[in-house]
Protein backbone atom coordinates (compact mmCIF):
# COMPACT_ATOMS: atom_id res chain seq x y z
CA UNK A 1 0.00 0.00 0.00
CA UNK A 2 1.32 3.40 -0.86
CA UNK A 3 1.07 5.83 2.03
CA UNK A 4 2.14 9.42 1.54
CA UNK A 5 4.73 10.55 4.06
CA UNK A 6 7.00 13.05 2.32
CA UNK A 7 7.39 10.81 -0.72
CA UNK A 8 8.10 7.63 1.23
CA UNK A 9 6.21 4.43 0.49
CA UNK A 10 5.28 2.85 3.78
CA UNK A 11 3.45 -0.33 4.68
CA UNK A 12 2.76 -0.80 8.34
CA UNK A 13 0.97 -3.49 10.29
CA UNK A 14 -0.65 -2.31 13.48
CA UNK A 15 -1.88 -4.43 16.34
CA UNK A 16 -3.22 -3.58 19.76
CA UNK A 17 -2.30 -5.14 23.06
CA UNK A 18 -2.84 -4.57 26.77
CA UNK A 19 0.20 -3.80 28.91
CA UNK A 20 0.54 -4.10 32.68
CA UNK A 21 -0.66 -0.56 33.35
CA UNK A 22 -2.88 0.07 30.35
CA UNK A 23 -3.24 -0.09 26.66
CA UNK A 24 -0.42 -0.27 24.13
CA UNK A 25 -0.79 0.34 20.40
CA UNK A 26 2.02 -1.08 18.32
CA UNK A 27 3.22 1.02 15.35
CA UNK A 28 0.37 3.56 15.41
CA UNK A 29 -0.43 5.55 12.29
CA UNK A 30 0.49 9.16 11.75
CA UNK A 31 0.13 11.57 8.84
CA UNK A 32 3.62 12.96 8.29
CA UNK A 33 6.94 13.41 10.10
CA UNK A 34 9.80 15.81 9.56
CA UNK A 35 12.42 13.10 10.15
CA UNK A 36 12.71 9.41 9.14
CA UNK A 37 10.86 8.13 12.21
CA UNK A 38 9.11 4.90 13.03
CA UNK A 39 6.69 5.16 15.94
CA UNK A 40 7.21 1.75 17.52
CA UNK A 41 4.48 2.01 20.12
CA UNK A 42 2.45 4.26 22.37
CA UNK A 43 1.55 3.15 25.89
CA UNK A 44 -0.70 4.51 28.59
CA UNK A 45 1.37 3.76 31.69
CA UNK A 46 0.36 4.09 35.34
CA UNK A 47 1.42 7.72 35.69
CA UNK A 48 2.41 8.77 32.18
CA UNK A 49 2.02 8.35 28.43
CA UNK A 50 5.01 6.92 26.55
CA UNK A 51 5.97 7.17 22.89
CA UNK A 52 8.77 4.93 21.63
CA UNK A 53 10.47 6.13 18.45
CA UNK A 54 13.21 4.89 16.16
CA UNK A 55 15.11 7.25 13.87
CA UNK A 56 17.34 6.06 11.04
CA UNK A 57 20.50 8.01 10.25
CA UNK A 58 20.69 9.20 6.64
CA UNK A 59 24.01 11.06 6.75
CA UNK A 60 27.64 9.83 6.90
CA UNK A 61 28.22 12.27 9.78
CA UNK A 62 24.75 12.31 11.31
CA UNK A 63 23.93 13.15 14.89
CA UNK A 64 20.75 13.57 16.90
CA UNK A 65 19.48 14.88 20.20
CA UNK A 66 16.14 15.76 21.77
CA UNK A 67 15.30 19.08 23.33
CA UNK A 68 13.79 19.23 26.80
CA UNK A 69 11.01 21.25 25.22
CA UNK A 70 8.87 18.64 23.46
CA UNK A 71 5.11 18.57 23.80
CA UNK A 72 1.98 16.77 22.71
CA UNK A 73 -0.62 19.08 21.22
CA UNK A 74 -4.30 18.33 21.03
CA UNK A 75 -4.97 19.09 17.37
CA UNK A 76 -8.46 20.43 18.03
CA UNK A 77 -8.08 22.43 21.26
CA UNK A 78 -4.34 23.22 20.85
CA UNK A 79 -3.84 22.25 24.51
CA UNK A 80 -0.22 21.23 25.16
CA UNK A 81 1.22 18.53 27.40
CA UNK A 82 4.92 19.16 28.06
CA UNK A 83 7.33 16.22 28.07
CA UNK A 84 8.23 14.90 31.53
CA UNK A 85 11.44 13.12 30.56
CA UNK A 86 13.16 11.10 27.84
CA UNK A 87 15.14 7.85 27.77
CA UNK A 88 17.79 6.60 25.35
CA UNK A 89 18.49 9.96 23.71
CA UNK A 90 20.88 12.79 24.73
CA UNK A 91 19.30 16.07 25.75
CA UNK A 92 20.48 18.92 23.53
CA UNK A 93 23.11 20.38 23.34
CA UNK A 94 24.63 16.94 24.00
CA UNK A 95 24.27 14.74 20.90
CA UNK A 96 24.38 11.10 19.84
CA UNK A 97 26.79 10.71 16.90
CA UNK A 98 25.81 7.93 14.54
CA UNK A 99 28.55 5.51 13.59
CA UNK A 100 27.30 4.72 10.09
CA UNK A 101 24.66 5.70 7.56
CA UNK A 102 21.57 3.61 8.18
CA UNK A 103 22.22 3.16 11.91
CA UNK A 104 19.03 3.27 13.96
CA UNK A 105 18.48 4.84 17.36
CA UNK A 106 15.49 3.93 19.53
CA UNK A 107 14.38 6.19 22.37
CA UNK A 108 11.37 7.00 24.52
CA UNK A 109 9.49 10.18 25.36
CA UNK A 110 7.23 10.46 28.42
CA UNK A 111 4.31 12.87 28.83
CA UNK A 112 1.38 13.39 31.18
CA UNK A 113 -1.48 11.13 30.14
CA UNK A 114 -3.78 12.84 27.60
CA UNK A 115 -7.53 12.85 28.16
CA UNK A 116 -9.16 9.59 27.13
CA UNK A 117 -11.33 11.34 24.53
CA UNK A 118 -8.32 12.65 22.56
CA UNK A 119 -8.02 10.61 19.35
CA UNK A 120 -4.98 12.20 17.72
CA UNK A 121 -2.17 14.60 18.58
CA UNK A 122 0.86 16.32 17.12
CA UNK A 123 4.27 15.70 18.70
CA UNK A 124 6.35 18.87 18.45
CA UNK A 125 9.91 19.68 19.48
CA UNK A 126 10.21 23.37 20.35
CA UNK A 127 13.79 24.35 19.51
CA UNK A 128 15.81 26.58 17.19
CA UNK A 129 17.32 24.29 14.56
CA UNK A 130 16.45 20.93 12.94
CA UNK A 131 13.44 20.47 15.21
CA UNK A 132 11.33 17.38 14.70
CA UNK A 133 7.57 16.96 14.56
CA UNK A 134 5.20 14.04 14.07
CA UNK A 135 1.84 15.26 12.85
CA UNK A 136 -1.49 13.52 13.22
CA UNK A 137 -0.37 10.68 15.51
CA UNK A 138 -3.45 8.52 15.98
CA UNK A 139 -4.19 7.43 19.56
CA UNK A 140 -7.60 5.89 18.91
CA UNK A 141 -7.41 2.05 18.82
CA UNK A 142 -10.43 1.59 16.55
CA UNK A 143 -9.19 4.12 14.02
CA UNK A 144 -5.79 2.44 13.96
CA UNK A 145 -7.46 -0.96 13.59
CA UNK A 146 -9.52 0.15 10.59
CA UNK A 147 -6.45 1.63 8.89
CA UNK A 148 -4.47 -1.51 9.68
CA UNK A 149 -7.13 -3.70 8.11
CA UNK A 150 -7.15 -1.43 5.06
CA UNK A 151 -3.40 -1.82 4.54
CA UNK A 152 -3.55 -5.58 5.11
CA UNK A 153 -6.41 -5.95 2.63
CA UNK A 154 -4.56 -3.92 0.01
CA UNK A 155 -1.48 -6.07 0.52
CA UNK A 156 -3.66 -9.14 -0.10
CA UNK A 157 -5.18 -7.52 -3.20
CA UNK A 158 -8.61 -7.32 -1.56
CA UNK A 159 -9.25 -3.83 -2.89
CA UNK A 160 -12.90 -3.62 -1.89
CA UNK A 161 -12.11 -4.48 1.72
CA UNK A 162 -9.27 -1.94 1.68
CA UNK A 163 -11.68 0.72 0.44
CA UNK A 164 -14.29 -0.15 3.10
CA UNK A 165 -11.79 0.08 5.95
CA UNK A 166 -10.13 3.33 4.85
CA UNK A 167 -13.58 4.85 4.38
CA UNK A 168 -14.61 3.58 7.82
CA UNK A 169 -11.64 5.38 9.37
CA UNK A 170 -12.63 8.58 7.58
CA UNK A 171 -16.36 8.37 8.34
CA UNK A 172 -15.82 7.70 12.04
CA UNK A 173 -13.24 10.46 12.42
CA UNK A 174 -14.43 13.41 10.32
CA UNK A 175 -12.42 15.90 12.38
CA UNK A 176 -9.05 14.28 11.58
CA UNK A 177 -7.31 17.17 9.80
CA UNK A 178 -4.81 15.24 7.65
CA UNK A 179 -5.49 13.78 4.22
CA UNK A 180 -3.44 10.62 3.81
CA UNK A 181 -6.51 8.39 4.12
CA UNK A 182 -8.09 10.15 1.14
CA UNK A 183 -4.89 9.53 -0.82
CA UNK A 184 -5.08 5.84 0.12
CA UNK A 185 -8.68 5.61 -1.12
CA UNK A 186 -7.74 7.29 -4.40
CA UNK A 187 -4.94 4.76 -4.84
CA UNK A 188 -7.35 1.85 -4.18
CA UNK A 189 -9.90 3.18 -6.65
CA UNK A 190 -7.26 3.69 -9.32
CA UNK A 191 -6.10 0.09 -8.82
CA UNK A 192 -9.73 -0.93 -9.37
CA UNK A 193 -9.79 1.23 -12.51
CA UNK A 194 -12.75 3.06 -11.02
CA UNK A 195 -11.61 6.39 -12.44
CA UNK A 196 -14.91 8.20 -11.93
CA UNK A 197 -14.99 7.47 -8.20
CA UNK A 198 -11.27 8.27 -7.90
CA UNK A 199 -11.86 11.70 -9.43
CA UNK A 200 -14.71 12.32 -6.97
CA UNK A 201 -12.46 11.50 -4.03
CA UNK A 202 -9.70 13.62 -5.51
CA UNK A 203 -12.07 16.58 -5.58
CA UNK A 204 -13.12 15.85 -1.99
CA UNK A 205 -9.46 15.87 -1.00
CA UNK A 206 -8.90 19.27 -2.63
CA UNK A 207 -12.00 20.74 -0.99
CA UNK A 208 -11.13 19.64 2.55
CA UNK A 209 -8.09 21.92 2.99
CA UNK A 210 -6.22 19.42 5.13
CA UNK A 211 -3.16 20.54 7.06
CA UNK A 212 -0.99 18.32 4.84
CA UNK A 213 -2.87 19.20 1.65
CA UNK A 214 0.13 20.59 -0.23
CA UNK A 215 2.32 17.55 0.44
CA UNK A 216 -0.48 15.10 -0.36
CA UNK A 217 -1.44 16.78 -3.64
CA UNK A 218 2.20 17.07 -4.66
CA UNK A 219 2.77 13.37 -4.10
CA UNK A 220 -0.39 12.39 -5.97
CA UNK A 221 0.74 14.56 -8.88
CA UNK A 222 3.82 12.32 -9.20
CA UNK A 223 1.80 9.12 -9.49
CA UNK A 224 1.53 7.42 -12.89
CA UNK A 225 -2.27 7.58 -12.72
CA UNK A 226 -2.43 11.36 -12.08
CA UNK A 227 -3.52 12.28 -15.62
CA UNK A 228 -6.67 10.21 -15.16
CA UNK A 229 -7.69 12.33 -12.17
CA UNK A 230 -7.84 15.61 -14.09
Amino acid sequence: MKKIIQGLIVFVLMVSAVSLFGQTIKVPNFAVATHPFLVNQITWQKNSFMIELTIENQSPKGYFCASKHIYLQNIRSKKKLQMIRSEGIPVCPSVYRFKWKGEKLTFKLFFPKPDTNIRYVDVIENCKDHCFSIFGLILDPKMNEAINEGYAAFDNNDLQKAFVNFKKAIDRNPAYPYGFLYANIIKVLMEQKNYTAARIWYMKLKQKHFLDEKAILEQISKEAYFDKLK
